[in-house]
């Protein structure tokens, strides 16, 4: 539309870069998502048609395109993102009250077709390309001495010494030629048979990584992609159901003010991260009586001061101590572990968590009222 003289500057292109990496970082977290992801989108696919208009067409960047705009136009982030989260802290803050959920439990009837749709792509590419040798050489393409002259053409061109040593020996390329026609061929088997991706995924692996070390063709977008292949959200229920409660009936318990909303969010928070379901989470003022027997060490004004850890084995941390604690269960907040054990972090840490939890009225309103802080 500008002409086919105009060219964006040098620091159009910057400006366009960078914007592109910092939505792409909002993108991945799940900040705005999927308005992040389409900007994420459009700043890879203006990039890559200016890197078009200075060299040769290759199809794993259009791939990539094409499932960047299938993925902005998904409910990406209606969990596992900054935006779940929030939504759910908001929905919590308005009740007044916490309440035990489950993130992996979350359903869309729009969840499945972006990878449905990528998936497909994948079938007709591969299919392409077998159908492409079919129709063009027949069964002679699999002779061997077809790949063969594409191995020593592509490691004399790219300077791939093993290309050129691979395609000296022709009984090996022979093989490769009928593993690679069959993969191509039967990888729509994929889509009938699911299970059949824990082979061909790492087979295919396997082919690109081959193909990029023999005749140097960068196929890194399709490895990247094949995760849609890969059952995430059953993955973790597994793990969870066979390692979240680390083999034991009874869980570490978290008790906190339910009548305080930094408390509640600050529980919406644990429990959000807590993807292997290893904690318990309660009102002590709904569990007082049991908890005033069981554990009598423990006061009411303590469990209205500061949140409370207690282990199966009826140990309790308290405030600081009891966050600590909990970061073990998290594997996102292990990192945390490495600042919370520095030398004197034993005596700044609970200072830090009094100021706070003693100023809770200034860092949060109390929309009801009756808040435990301001009685």
């Amino acid at each position: 539309p500008l002409g086919w003289k105009w060219r964006p500057p040098l620091e159009l292109l910057e400006i366009i870069y960078w914007i592109t990496v910092a939505v792409g970082i909002l993108a991945l977290i799940g900040f705005r998502t999927n308005p992040s992801l389409m900007i994420f989108a459009l700043g890879n696919i203006f990039m890559q048609a200016y890197i078009y208009s200075f060299g040769e067409f290759h199809h794993p960047e259009a791939l990539m395109m094409i499932t960047l705009v299938i993925l902005a136009m998904s409910p990406a982030g209606a969990a596992l993102s900054v935006d779940d989260l929030r939504r759910r802290r908001s929905n919590f803050f308005e009740r007044g009250r916490f309440e035990n959920f489950n993130i992996f439990g979350k359903k869309s009837l729009f969840a499945r077709w972006p990878l449905l749709l990528v998936q497909w792509i994948f079938a007709l590419i591969y299919f392409s390309a077998f159908f492409s040798k079919i129709s063009t050489a027949g069964f002679d393409w699999m002779n061997g001495y077809t790949l063969q002259y594409y191995l020593i053409r592509d490691g004399i061109r790219w300077g791939s010494d093993l290309g050129i040593w691979l395609g000296q020996h022709h009984t090996v390329v022979l093989l490769l030629s009928w593993i690679s026609i069959i993969f191509e061929g039967t990888f729509i088997l994929v889509l009938i048979f699911p299970r059949l991706a824990w082979f061909y995924i790492p087979a295919g692996v396997a082919f690109h990584i081959g193909i990029y070390l023999t005749q140097k063709a960068p196929f890194f977008q399709f490895i990247a992609i094949f995760v849609v292949f890969i059952p995430w959200a059953d993955i973790i229920k597994y793990v969870s159901s066979r390692f979240g409660d680390l083999g034991k009936k009874e869980k570490p318990e978290v008790f906190f003010d339910g009548q305080c909303p930094l408390c509640i969010r600050s529980m919406v928070l644990l429990r959000y991260f807590d993807w292997f379901n290893r904690l318990s989470y309660c009102d002590f003022q709904k569990r007082w009586s049991s908890l005033a027997k069981s554990h009598p060490e423990i006061s009411f004004g303590d469990l209205r001061r500061e949140m409370h850890l207690v282990l199966p084995n009826g140990k309790v941390y308290k405030g600081f101590f009891a966050f600590r604690s909990i970061c073990k269960y998290m594997p996102l907040f292990w990192p945390l572990l490495v600042f919370f054990y520095f030398p004197f972090t034993s005596v700044i840490g609970p200072k830090i968590y009094g100021f706070v939890a003693n100023r809770r009225p200034r860092f949060q309103d109390c929309p009801s009222g009756s808040c435990s802080i301001h009685s």
